[in-house]
């Protein structure tokens, strides 16, 4: 689906014109591909702290910032300015930040020597939540 589609917009919608150089505008200020890298790369982190194998010392209050990485500084910024007002863009603000909650509570349940209970979060709706950044961001880069 596209970002348009996804807004409700057909193409010969005048609303649709007005979304697309939002879209535009916003994504100008966004490395989308190493967005989508990144969350990629925490899914592959995340497995590695919890096999062990990770010399990372990852602090579960700083992870739940959804503001702190690249792709939270462009949402609470730019993002926001360009695109606050479409449904698709809160949706890959929700997705975002309940994606950085999920992080930091697999590595609370892992220091808390609950790593069984940690890989099934891992496995479960935080692989929809990464899925999800990435369909909305590939929208994103799309327009």
């Amino acid at each position: 689906m596209g970002l348009l589609a996804f807004f409700g917009f057909g193409h010969d919608d005048k609303n649709a014109v007005v979304a697309q150089a939002a879209a535009r505008r916003a994504s100008q200020s966004l490395n989308i591909d190493v967005s989508i890298a990144a969350h990629e790369n925490w899914l592959t982190r995340l497995e590695t702290y919890l096999a062990g194998r990770s010399h990372e010392e990852l602090e579960p209050e700083k992870i739940a910032c959804d503001n702190k990485c690249e792709l939270g500084h462009w949402i609470y910024s730019e993002g926001q300015k360009n695109l606050g007002d479409f449904a698709a863009f809160h949706d890959l603000q929700a997705a975002h930040k309940m994606f950085h909650f999920k992080a930091s509570s697999i590595v609370s349940l892992h220091q808390a020597n609950r790593t069984e209970e940690a890989q099934k979060e891992l496995a479960g709706d935080i692989q929809k939540l990464s899925h999800k950044i990435k369909q909305r961001l590939t929208d994103l880069k799309a327009i």
